[in-house]
């Protein structure tokens, strides 16, 4: 069996986790001397009311052994694993899950395992995922998986809209060129994440019209084809998420359109308030249509 599992970058919700009992290797979160798992146990709101004190949460890669033991378990379970990481650029949890595969491969030769870089966070993985498992259900082998999620991460399309860049730049994710426009401007950055990490795409005036032009260019990218799985996240900021949501039904008719909120590490580092949209710029070679629905 194929088994494809997460790390806490990537956006998950109650429905998705009981849909595919999806399988998390979870960073950590640091708040002041405490250190937290971000897994199903850790509070949303615990977060969000420490980053309301203007305190800046930091995050760590995810556990070498904790990796290596959920490896190992499959392996001896006789299972082959995908995992998909968050962004290389943005986490050396890539590498750390390299590193585990590699050892737990040493051990167990028929094992197969593989790591595949999200090229971003968030949705992108939840995107992948999804991908993956539809690939799996109608019968595709490990090789064809692995590779074609190889391929489809290189073809995701990400934009994202934030409340406040000054947490994206304490946190080291964006510049402080970039941060700074926004205060000195009064104007509202959209942002991409691409090979270069996280870039600005764009400026506008009006926190409302920035979700729309950044929408917009989102759909200008994405291949409108049957099937696709979208995914708008968010973090705090539920209605606009939906307003994003139906914004993108009106420009392109009936989607296959999910809402999730921002997963706690990835909050940590975009702050109190955004919303990013994910898809595929164009249709995968190997493609099922995404049942799941949230």
């Amino acid at each position: 069996m194929i088994r494809i599992m997460l790390d806490s970058g990537s956006d998950q919700n109650q429905a998705l986790r009981e849909a595919y009992d999806v399988e998390v290797v979870p960073m950590t979160i640091i708040l002041g001397q405490d250190q937290y798992l971000d897994d199903e146990d850790f509070s949303l709101e615990t977060l969000h009311a420490y980053m309301r004190q203007g305190k800046q949460p930091r995050t760590s890669q995810i556990s070498p052994q904790m990796a290596i033991d959920r490896f190992e378990a499959a392996a001896k379970a006789g299972d082959d694993v995908i995992f998909i990481s968050i962004f290389k650029q943005l986490s050396g949890t890539y590498q750390v899950a390299v590193n585990a595969m590699e050892d737990v491969k040493d051990r167990y030769p028929n094992f197969q395992g593989a790591v595949v870089d999200s090229r971003s966070a968030a949705g992108a993985g939840t995107i992948l995922y999804l991908h993956g498992q539809e690939l799996i259900k109608a019968g595709y082998d490990f090789d064809q998986v692995h590779q074609q999620l190889e391929q489809s991460a290189q073809e995701l399309s990400v934009y994202l809209a934030v409340d406040d860049l000054d947490w994206l730049v304490k946190g080291g994710r964006l510049s402080k060129t970039v941060g700074k426009i926004g205060s000195l401007l009064k104007v509202k950055p959209f942002l991409s994440i691409n090979d270069k990490g996280i870039t600005k795409e764009g400026v506008v005036r009006g926190s409302d019209r920035v979700y729309t032009k950044m929408a917009n260019t989102f759909l200008e990218e994405i291949d409108r084809y049957e099937g696709q799985y979208l995914i708008v996240s968010h973090v705090d900021r539920w209605e606009m998420a939906e307003k994003v949501r139906d914004y993108i039904i009106d420009q392109i008719g009936p989607v296959n359109i999910g809402i999730f909120e921002v997963s706690p590490v990835i909050s940590c580092h975009v702050g109190l308030g955004g919303v990013g949209v994910f898809g595929y710029k164009k249709k995968p070679d190997l493609f099922e249509p995404v049942t799941f629905k949230s």
